[in-house]
């Protein structure tokens, strides 16, 4: 009987529900693809430093992280390259994630505005 109970718990890499897979996709694939055509669209536009496309950008910086703390409280949260991941590697998302957006968000405006104007 012990075996059935520790079999339903979730393994890493083990997608349990649609929900998971979505959180998985959101901060894997879609919001860094998102990330970059909104960045190549406040390039190119230079409408400004507080403008509708810079909400955007920081909707879907904060979409990513809530996409990878679902997948970490799903209990099968994997690091792209499938290992386990821990609550140490899901800081660090958060603290690369928001230092590199910062960053691209900055210089995004800075050529929009500034250089390519």
């Amino acid at each position: 009987m012990a075996e059935s109970s520790s079999s339903q718990d979730p393994k890493p890499g083990e997608i349990t529900s649609v929900a998971v897979l979505g959180a998985r996709i959101t901060w894997v694939f879609a919001g860094p693809v998102l990330l970059g055509l909104i960045t190549l669209a406040i390039v190119s536009r230079g409408n400004g430093w507080l403008t509708f496309l810079d909400a955007i950008f920081a909707v879907v910086v904060a979409w990513m992280l809530g996409g990878r703390w679902i997948e970490q409280r799903s209990g099968a949260a994997t690091l792209t390259t499938g290992e386990p991941a821990t609550m140490h590697h899901f800081r660090r998302y958060v603290a690369l994630l928001l230092s590199a957006a910062a960053g691209i968000w900055i210089a995004a405006n800075v050529l929009g505005n500034h250089v390519l104007v």
